[in-house]
């Protein structure tokens, strides 16, 4: 130990990691092979953070195809799929493939995201926060 009584090393900074980083991280950690999405501007870095570390990434046309893929994905490995999508209508659109997951109890992991509120005009930004809050409390 150090003469301080601290762990050798500490106070040393490692190297910081982003917060993609430690969602893509995560979801490696939890055996998370795919990953399904469109990507955009609040969720770019994290499909790219998902690819670093062995997610395969698989870019769709639609929310809503990603979303069932996603659970397809759950459904035939056992293993949780996941969908990255944009928030409001890239939510919106991935809301069916989420209830199919839900009703037939197949496991998925769904993220969204949404931009910097100084950036989303006041309206839109109203509309991303209750839809948010509606899908929390379900």
């Amino acid at each position: 130990m150090a003469s301080n009584g601290a762990a050798p090393g500490a106070g040393e900074v490692q190297g910081t990691l982003s917060g993609a980083e430690v969602i893509a991280q995560s979801l490696k950690n939890q055996n998370v092979e795919y990953m399904f999405g469109i990507v955009g501007i609040p969720v770019t870095e994290i499909a790219v953070a998902a690819q670093a570390v062995g997610i395969k990434y698989i870019g769709m046309r639609n929310e809503q195809a990603a979303s069932y893929a996603a659970s397809a994905v759950g459904y035939l490995t056992g293993r949780p799929g996941v969908c990255l999508v944009v928030s409001g209508p890239g939510l919106v659109h991935a809301l069916a493939g989420m209830a199919n997951a839900n009703m037939n109890c197949w496991p998925l992991r769904f993220w969204f995201l949404t931009c910097k509120m100084w950036v989303c005009a006041p309206l839109f930004r109203s509309f991303l926060l209750m839809l948010s809050l509606a899908l929390r409390t379900t």
